[in-house]
């Protein structure tokens, strides 16, 4: 996930805490939301496709927010890909994110992130990592928010929800990469507010792999 720019709009507590047992053994399921479009999902629709990236959305029944696709492709392996995707990629420094790993290894890794904007509640989050070899020498590597795996999160925090995946499929130069994302930052921002942000945070996301999978300098902007 990139860093997403919350407008300030209402403030309220929502993440309440959990036996310290949970957290310890990390069996706390992952949060009971829509994770797979329906039959009914609208279909993908452009916002952009500029310098290589398509970023498409497409509606969610019942759901605030849109799902996101961004496709592009890069000329590393697709290993070299999720290689990044659960290394450097979680380790870079957001001056905007204050991250804890909770369980890390090569196929899976758990964290809890505390994002704070200078003029927007902030949001906190626990995200599972989890690699997948597909045929064909494809990886998918699936992310979803998880409840109750930090056992002390702030006490006034707003609980953001994401679910998704990075899909690696391998190509004669290199890696065919399509991430999707469906994000509720939570509280009571109306969505429209936040659509460019999200929008603009999956693109920044997508660039960052691009460039750091194949040992590129980040692009000019993208530090954060």
């Amino acid at each position: 996930m990139g860093s997403i720019r919350i407008p300030a709009h209402g403030r309220y507590p929502v993440v309440r805490s959990v036996p310290a047992g949970c957290a310890a053994a990390l069996l706390c399921m992952a949060v009971v939301w829509p994770l797979g479009a329906s039959a009914q999902s609208a279909p993908w629709r452009t916002l952009s496709n500029e310098n290589g990236i398509h970023l498409e959305a497409r509606r969610i029944p019942g759901g605030r927010f849109d799902e996101l696709r961004v496709s592009t492709s890069v000329k590393v392996s697709p290993d070299a890909v999720a290689d990044f995707l659960l290394g450097k990629y979680l380790d870079a420094k957001n001056k905007n994110i204050r991250r804890s790993f909770l369980q890390r290894s090569p196929e899976v890794v758990v964290w809890s992130d505390v994002l704070s904007t200078p003029v927007a509640t902030d949001r906190c989050y626990s995200m599972r990592f989890e690699r997948q070899a597909l045929a064909g020498g494809a990886i998918r590597v699936k992310f979803a928010s998880l409840d109750g795996a930090d056992a002390k999160p702030p006490a006034d925090c707003i609980a953001l929800r994401s679910r998704g995946e990075w899909l690696m499929t391998p190509t004669a130069v290199g890696t065919r990469l399509v991430y999707a994302s469906l994000t509720d930052i939570g509280g009571d921002t109306p969505a429209f507010v936040v659509k460019g942000a999200l929008s603009s945070a999956a693109v920044s996301s997508v660039r960052k792999v691009v460039a750091g999978s194949a040992g590129l300098a980040l692009p000019q902007g993208q530090e954060d």
